[in-house]
């Protein structure tokens, strides 16, 4: 089934491979709720991904700070006043930290992984923690046949610096004209063309922002779920 011309798949972890909203969006909107009840979670969500989105493109270093600056981008929502920002900030980086290690496999993620592993080189290329991937190697087994893991550890920079998919490259054996890799969001694929990997960007959870997302930035390819990639995989080889 391989692809002609491509041989390693990378990875984003976030959003692609495990479910974004489980590990950090149910805690950001817990948080909101707690300060103000009646805000509509259509709001809180397109607020949430919106500004990380713009944040996450925006940052090349993670600071120990990383987080809190994460939260106090997204309490600039509409509605909330000094104080409500104050306590959501406080509740988001508590809510954060417990919610962390919740690893929920993406639709047919497991199974899509363990398939394409029969054709090609893969690897991950993420900016979560050490820790965290290896909290996921036990939920999603796979991971551990993975020819590299690249993290935030792994790296001066993040996303959207290419050094994290240079280093999953190298880390195949691989040319960067071999490789595809794999991410949602816009930092993903910025990062991917600095690094001249072609992307493919996965709509996954949040289907309508990044959508918009994608129509300014373009990705090579676009699909709905990691499970649609084999399928995208024998449209490029035909």
């Amino acid at each position: 089934m391989t692809t002609h011309g491509i041989k390693g798949l990378l990875f984003d972890f976030d959003g692609v491979i495990s479910s974004l909203m489980a590990r950090v969006g149910w805690s950001y909107l817990y948080a909101l709720k707690k300060v103000k009840p009646d805000i509509k979670r259509e709001v809180v969500i397109v607020a949430l991904f919106d500004t990380a989105q713009k944040f996450l493109a925006a940052t090349e270093k993670i600071s120990p700070l990383y987080i809190p600056q994460l939260v106090a981008k997204v309490s600039w929502i509409p509605g909330l006043n000094f104080y409500q920002r104050m306590k959501f900030m406080i509740n988001g980086v508590i809510m954060y930290n417990k919610c962390k290690m919740n690893i929920v496999p993406q639709p047919g993620a497991i199974e899509t992984l363990n398939l394409l592993a029969n054709d090609y080189k893969l690897g991950l290329v993420t900016s979560a923690k050490r820790e965290i991937i290896n909290k996921a190697l036990e939920q999603i087994p796979i991971l551990k046949e993975f020819d590299v893991l690249i993290t935030q550890e792994d790296c001066i920079h993040t996303k959207p610096h290419p050094e994290g998919i240079l280093k999953g490259v190298k880390g195949l054996g691989l040319s960067t004209r071999e490789c595809l890799y794999v991410g949602d969001m816009p930092s993903d694929i910025i990062a991917s063309r600095k690094a001249n990997v072609k992307v493919v960007g996965v709509l996954g959870e949040f289907k309508e922002i990044a959508q918009h997302s994608f129509k300014q930035i373009k990705p090579d390819y676009i699909i709905p779920f990691l499970r649609d990639l084999p399928n995208l995989l024998r449209k490029i080889k035909s």
